[in-house]
């Protein structure tokens, strides 16, 4: 795998929290919803973030999940996106994640983001419901 140039910086809060299911062997499945200050490098836009998703936490510690959200830049554009995380939780409970992010805008100004395919690296803590992230270009 390439990265490329870096696209951004993310700081983001849950917002809310739901757990749906716990099972023994499949592990804990729970909702959440989230929002985050983006800033942007380089042509990648600032905003706000507004996102939910479901995530599974397997009882060896491997995470899985799934997401969708908006990015509304500051001049009022919006980036669609969906995006599908690997991750970990670590000893003394620190969370790194790998997602892979695609997404869709009508703006003419952001339309280069539509071919864009972004890799971001997630860190978390499962004792706190701040997390931040760095966003970059995958080049093909």
């Amino acid at each position: 795998m390439v990265l490329g140039q870096k696209l951004f910086e993310e700081v983001g809060k849950i917002s809310d929290f739901k757990v749906a299911k716990v099972h023994p062997l499949e592990g804990v499945v729970t909702e959440i919803s989230f929002t985050s200050d983006i800033k942007g490098v380089g042509r990648y836009p600032s905003g706000k973030n507004l996102a939910s998703g479901t995530i599974t936490k397997y009882p060896h510690g491997i995470i899985d999940g799934s997401w969708q959200g908006t990015l509304t830049t500051e001049l009022g554009e919006q980036f669609m996106w969906w995006s599908h995380e690997k991750g970990k939780v670590l000893e003394g409970g620190e969370i790194k994640g790998l997602n892979v992010t695609t997404g869709f805008t009508n703006s003419q100004k952001l339309s280069w983001m539509n071919n864009l395919i972004m890799v971001i690296e997630l860190s978390g803590s499962i004792f706190s419901d701040e997390f931040s992230a760095n966003g970059y270009e995958w080049v093909c």
